[in-house]
């Protein structure tokens, strides 16, 4: 019989286990830089010089070299008469009531703006509302801020709106609100930082904010981000939102929020992401939400994090729903998933192939494939979409001219996988109210070897099993030929019996978990004399239950509602073609 997770070639990224890659649109996204390390040698003499020279010249400020203001360029201190602009010749404009063309500067500038101010290119202008470039002799810098909650800055253009070809903040408690009808909305070539107490809204005909250095949103206001072909938040390294405020992204036809580094949401701080294109969330690196909230909702993904997630205390809200095709809500490729300290999370994910939280490893010698979920609630649901037909089951003819039906395609709630990792696949849940269903199965934890010794475990601590009624965890172990080598399926999922089973549509696997902490079951709930199967207690204390899975020959199991062998051979064999979402998608996520 065929297995049911193909194995994939060995150091090919892009063909999963078993799980084979279905044809899905790669995005070109910004390539991963790469830093090169400086080492500086200090000469006490050449130091010593240097502060005699320092002392014997004048200091020499550093600020714009000159700035143009509606077409005009000015080297030295200027104004209008009216006073809703004024340059002090060196690093600081301030803007009262300025309504007017654009605004541009060599060097550093720092524009503080009060009361109502205008800032619009023409149709015919190709630069920039708003700019602060390299000079001769000064890297650019661009500071923006405000004194007052009244205070209101607008800035309109074709090209960007706001952009420095060095670092970039925007701060105080005012508003700035941003148009760019081709390019972005807020563009920094080095850091970005967006602090204070204000609002910054931000809308691009590409990104809505783009960095391609660090990105600091530490803010108790509001920072709205909207990209259209572009993303609506983008950062070059690190994304890192805090301050308690609020962030709303989202895109069109990129992922709302992407990062080439870490994104790091923490002290309250309260993120909406919505895609209409891929994704909703997209990190390179890792996603740690701590002490705050996410909720983020896409097409095919809904949040994905190459290096790991981590919610510590946190509240997370992720969506995604792709109908006839694949959705995975809560995924990682490259680490683990690790839900702690109180988080509540509730992922959903709706398509013919789907998957609420998913983790997995596919490289040698590299962490990822595990679940880790403790004294938090969760809620992991994968449903089915149907794409067409009379039903849940599509027909065809074998070479026989058989009818036979192929499979309705693979739903799992939660899923953690390995094939190469440093350790198996691995699903632990302690002290916590879980509740994950698939149409296919709730919880399954698989390993993929070339001997047969991986094998994917499920732990279940403090925490009995409610449902399926007599639920406990069960083991699932497949052996398929490729040509001259053999690859071995190892892993447990929750259900019902206790035989091995050797298909994931088996009639013993369960549908939906419900796993219940003894202190939150009612009374009546309680399981008193009859315990639920797989767990052992004393008093109210539930001790650890593992199952492990045979490591032996072959075993055979049944497949659920098949009907005579062929039948059987023609829905494994559809599988090996079809089950394409958890593991060759996942691959297809990751960045070259």
């Amino acid at each position: 019989m065929a297995a049911l997770f193909t194995t994939p070639k060995r150091n090919d990224k892009t063909s999963g286990a078993h799980f084979v890659e279905p044809d899905v649109r790669r995005r070109t996204l910004l390539a991963h830089g790469s830093w090169r390390r400086v080492t500086r040698r200090i000469v006490v003499g050449a130091v010593c010089a240097l502060t005699v020279s320092s002392l014997l010249m004048p200091s020499i400020s550093l600020a714009a070299e000159w700035v143009n203001v509606g077409g005009t360029q000015y080297n030295t201190a200027a104004g209008d008469e009216a006073g809703t602009w004024a340059w002090d010749g060196a690093d600081d404009m301030k803007l009262n009531g300025y309504d007017g063309g654009a605004i541009q500067a060599a060097g550093k500038l720092n524009i503080a703006y009060e009361g109502k101010n205008t800032v619009k290119t023409e149709p015919d202008y190709t630069g920039a509302a708003i700019k602060a470039q390299d000079g001769t002799s000064q890297k650019a810098e661009l500071n923006i801020t405000s004194s007052n909650s009244t205070d209101e800055l607008n800035v309109t253009a074709e090209a960007d709106a706001i952009k420095s070809t060095g670092d970039l903040s925007i701060s105080g408690p005012g508003t700035v609100n941003t148009t760019s009808t081709t390019s972005d909305g807020i563009e920094a070539k080095g850091d970005l930082s967006i602090t204070g107490s204000g609002t910054v809204n931000a809308t691009g005909g590409t990104e809505g904010i783009q960095s391609k250095g660090k990105t600091t949103i530490d803010s108790s206001g509001t920072v709205i981000a909207k990209g259209s072909e572009g993303y609506g938040i983008a950062a070059g390294s690190d994304l890192i939102i805090k301050g308690g405020g609020k962030v709303e992204a989202s895109s069109i036809e990129e992922a709302a929020i992407w990062a080439d580094g870490n994104i790091d949401i923490s002290g309250g701080s309260q993120v909406e992401a919505s895609s209409q294109g891929d994704l909703a969330v997209d990190a390179e690196g890792s996603l740690a939400v701590t002490n705050a909230s996410l909720d983020a909702s896409g097409v095919e993904y809904g949040v994905y994090a190459y290096k790991g997630v981590t919610l510590d205390h946190a509240t997370v809200t992720v969506r995604t729903s792709a109908s006839g095709g694949q959705a995975i809500a809560l995924i990682t490729d490259g680490d683990d998933i690790v839900i702690k300290n109180g988080s509540i999370v509730d992922a959903f994910a709706e398509g013919k192939f789907s998957v609420a939280i998913s983790t997995r490893n596919h490289q040698p010698n590299v962490a990822g494939g595990h679940i880790y979920i403790s004294d938090s609630v969760v809620k992991a649901i994968a449903r089915y979409v149907e794409t067409g037909g009379d039903g849940p089951d599509h027909y065809s003819n074998d070479q026989s001219g058989e009818v036979i039906p192929e499979p309705r395609g693979l739903n799992i709630g939660i899923f953690a996988q390995t094939y190469e990792g440093i350790t198996p696949a691995s699903i632990s849940i302690v002290r916590s109210k879980l509740t994950a269903e698939g149409d296919t199965a709730a919880i399954f934890a698989l390993a993929i070897s070339e001997d047969g010794k991986a094998i994917g475990t499920i732990e279940i601590e403090g925490a009995p099993i409610q449902t399926p009624a007599g639920g406990k965890i069960i083991n699932y172990r497949c052996e398929e030929e490729y040509g001259p080598s053999i690859s071995y399926e190892a892993g447990q999922t929750i259900g019902t019996g206790d035989a091995t089973i050797d298909s994931p549509y088996d009639a013993a696997v369960a549908k939906r978990t419900v796993t219940v902490p003894p202190e939150e079951i009612k009374p009546e709930e309680k399981p008193g004399e009859t315990k639920p199967e797989g767990s052992k207690s004393e008093g109210t204390k539930t001790t650890k239950t593992v199952a492990v899975a045979a490591t032996g020959a072959k075993t055979t199991g049944k497949l659920a509602a098949t009907g005579d062998a062929s039948s059987a051979a023609i829905i494994a064999t559809a599988l090996v073609g079809t089950a394409a979402i958890v593991t060759g998608a996942l691959a297809s996520r990751k960045r070259s």
